[in-house]
């Protein structure tokens, strides 16, 4: 008999809060249980965790500012739309290049120090961009942001996967993602509400500022203890192989989400369509996401990781489709619900799939290889972008959804095949009989 995700139990009684064979606590067990208490799980809401999931929200708050600002600063300024998908997504290829790396130095003991990096980056980018319109300075300095983006999210998906008990994975990993959608619902509205009063600078120096309170989070940080020695430098030690499976699937996701922040807003230019205020359309998907993620996390530790990836797929695949036909502004609202909703669920359950993968020691590696999905698929919207714009920019939000139902069945080849097996040694899911409890 396997588990839910093809991984083979292991032999004898299996205890949920230790994950060894456990008959020492059989009677314990039995008594709780006939008393009615549920049985306490390790601890998840410490110190450490709770400031890794601050720091998170208010670095993405600083990208996701930008999310319809940027746009539309550039529409109003004559770039054409090969130039904003350049300067909006263009500048994922210098991320590609360095998340590997990025893991690998997360796994050797030196997440703090990349996070504050990235985030005087962020600051001196934001700073330097009052200063010019010019395409290709913009373009450099996004480069300069693709190198944030590829220190801080890996090294703090590093932390948490580390730092989380292991049968509490997926939902730690929920609300670390969860801290996310909070940016991505509350910040596209905030930065297009400042742009509404003080322009493109006033949102470049909210993002400075945003920037400079979570370099003041990372002060009060501190690096998880290493799990053993990282393995020597090599293509397989940069790039798990076991965590690419995962990362594949979800970029699906990522290409949908991508193609909505470089190209909503030149699809809310069509004469026939009245979509309002666009960026509600961030805002309902992050209120999407943050009521999936901790239900995904819980349900991905009781019954595996696929059971909440095949409905976070679906509705990515419904979301972007819906946006494709919106015409109104309350459509395009119920497709960012929907859209938030499936990625909350396909994140989730496929970032701690790629984590339950690997070797301890590979945490980071397999974090940078997974969060490589948001690169590859800014890049892929750039390419979409340009099929795209031979027929109409409706065509790239179909693309999208298309796109969403290959990597569903591309999950269940994987399936089938044991691409989605957790690695020897690891948690198993928790039984779904087991009552929560603890912290």
């Amino acid at each position: 008999m396997t588990s839910i995700d093809g991984a083979a139990p292991r032999p004898g009684p299996q205890d949920w809060l230790t994950a060894r064979s456990a008959p020492q606590h059989s009677l314990l067990r039995s008594l709780a249980r006939a008393a009615g208490l549920p049985p306490q799980r390790p601890p998840l809401w410490t110190v450490q965790f709770v400031f890794s999931l601050l720091g998170t929200a208010s670095f993405f708050a600083c990208f996701f500012y930008l999310t319809t600002t940027l746009p539309r600063e550039m529409t109003d300024l004559g770039f054409n739309l090969f130039e904003v998908g350049l300067v909006v997504g263009g500048y994922a290829m210098i991320t590609i290049v360095l998340r590997p790396f990025v893991g690998r130095w997360s796994d050797a003991g030196h997440r703090v120090l990349q996070m504050r990096v990235a985030l005087l980056m962020f600051i001196g980018s934001f700073l330097l961009m009052l200063f010019t319109d010019n395409l290709w300075a913009l373009f450099g300095l996004r480069c300069v942001q693709g190198i944030g983006m590829a220190a801080y999210p890996t090294s703090a998906g590093s932390m948490v996967a580390e730092i989380v008990p292991g049968p509490r994975r997926g939902e730690g990993l929920g609300f670390f993602g969860l801290s996310t959608s909070f940016s991505q619902g509350a910040s596209p509205f905030a930065g297009a509400a400042v742009a509404a009063f003080g322009g493109f600078d006033g949102v470049l120096i909210l993002g400075a500022s945003t920037a400079a309170v979570s370099l003041l989070i990372t002060l009060v940080q501190k690096e998880p203890p290493s799990q053993g020695q990282a393995p020597p430098v090599s293509i397989k030690s940069l790039l798990p192989p076991r965590a690419i499976f995962p990362m594949l699937v979800f970029l699906s996701v990522t290409l949908g989400f991508s193609v909505a922040a470089a190209f909503l807003e030149p699809l809310a230019d069509q004469d026939h369509r009245d979509l309002g205020f666009v960026a509600l359309f961030f805002t309902f998907s992050g209120i999407g996401a943050m009521l999936s993620r901790p239900l995904a996390g819980r349900v991905s530790d009781r019954l595996g990781r696929v059971p909440v990836i095949i409905p976070g797929l679906i509705a990515t695949c419904a979301g972007m489709a819906m946006v494709a036909q919106s015409d109104t502004a309350p459509m395009l609202w119920a497709a960012g619900l929907l859209t938030g909703i499936g990625m909350g669920g396909a994140h989730t359950g496929l970032l701690a799939l790629a984590v339950d993968r690997v070797a301890a020691n590979q945490r980071g590696g397999a974090t940078a290889v997974f969060q490589l999905a948001w690169d590859v698929g800014a890049v892929a919207s750039f390419l979409v972008a340009i099929v795209g714009s031979f027929f109409d920019v409706e065509m790239i939000f179909w693309v999208a959804s298309v796109g969403a139902l290959v990597a569903l069945a591309a999950l269940m080849l994987g399936r089938v095949m044991g691409w989605t097996q957790i690695a020897p040694g690891q948690l198993e899911p928790m039984p779904a009989a087991a009552p929560a409890g603890g912290g």
